[in-house]
């Protein structure tokens, strides 16, 4: 769980004490649950109004068969109408009122004023956080093949599947370089150049890494012409099977690592996530991220490595498709 706040630094005091209560003295009252009630509900419908959204919401949920990373945060409409104030009250009195909490803060203020803050709104001599693995394991549906169809001028695809643990790193940041070459946020992308530049079939495609301590979810979104959908398909599992034929050059390689550490300084620039990466590798290993070991940690990758990532990852694939209703052909 995070929360995050923005003020000006004269309001800092007051944006800690707000925190300090909903860490160690919230109440939830009958009636702010119910309103909240209606808010939850109303954004679980917007999301079906989003394709997009809803794609990648249930797709996690067809990867898994049991276990928490099967299910949304923000749960489903009838948990959410189910769930009542003494339930809310019991939860966090047994999880989140007992166990510390990270509190990073960035910012022009000083140490001195920052220091007063912590001490008039109870954070000053907070016991500093234990870590606590407390790792489930999650079990892993077959790969399979789910469409559906909606009203919608697009079809919305998703294909991916389970990788390795977030904090493996020499697992996991070999299939982070892949995903960022493959369908990465930039126009030179691999999908993008393909799907988008080369054929004009692709609205819109990324790659996506959802990173957990017990597995991560990697995958690929495209929004395509329904004319192109199954070309668009074979090309994106041809691309997959083609990282994991032959190990790539060091020349290519090492071009990836350059754009790939150029993204995360970029978005490193943004406080707030800055903040909520660091803050939740605090939690998750009980000590402050090393952003230098991580760095060298991209900068050891082999070729080998990738290969053996993509050999991995991609040898069981998941596909969720959304198509207009009537306009596409039924794809396998």
């Amino acid at each position: 769980m995070a929360i995050e706040g923005r003020v000006a630094p004269r309001d800092l005091a007051l944006l800690l004490h707000t925190f300090h209560e909903l860490a160690y003295e919230a109440t939830f009252p009958e009636k702010e649950v119910e309103k909240e009630r209606e808010v939850i509900l109303e954004e679980l419908a917007m999301y079906e109004d989003i394709p997009e959204e809803s794609l990648l919401d249930k797709f996690e949920e067809q990867l898994f068969a049991e276990g928490g990373l099967k299910h949304p945060i923000i749960g489903y409409p009838e948990s959410v109408r189910a769930t009542q104030a003494a339930d809310l009250r019991r939860f966090y009195e047994r999880e989140l009122a007992v166990v510390p909490w990270v509190l990073l803060v960035t910012g022009p203020v000083t140490e001195r004023a920052l220091g007063a803050a912590l001490k008039s709104t109870g954070w000053h001599g907070q016991p500093p956080p234990q870590h606590k693995a407390r790792l489930r394991e999650e079990q892993v549906s077959p790969p399979s093949f789910q469409r559906y169809e909606r009203p919608t001028q697009q079809v919305h695809l998703a294909v991916g599947g389970i990788g390795p643990a977030a904090y493996d790193w020499e697992a996991a940041l070999p299939l982070q370089l892949l995903l960022h070459e493959i369908g990465g946020p930039h126009m030179s992308s691999r999908l993008n150049s393909l799907l988008r530049e080369r054929y004009g079939w692709a609205y819109t495609v990324y790659s996506f890494w959802q990173a957990y301590p017990e597995k991560s979810v990697w995958g690929i979104y495209a929004g395509l012409s329904p004319e192109a959908a199954e070309k668009a398909l074979r090309l994106i599992h041809r691309e997959l099977e083609r990282w994991a034929e032959k190990p790539s050059s060091p020349a290519v390689l090492a071009r990836i690592k350059r754009s790939f550490l150029g993204r995360q300084a970029l978005t490193y620039e943004v406080p707030s996530h800055r903040l909520y990466i660091e803050g939740r590798f605090l939690l998750d290993q009980g000590q402050p991220l090393d952003l230098r070991a991580w760095q060298e940690a991209v900068a050891a990758v082999t070729p080998q490595a990738l290969q053996e990532a993509a050999q991995q990852a991609f040898r069981q694939v998941y596909t969720r498709l959304y198509a207009p209703i009537e306009k596409v052909p039924q794809l396998s």
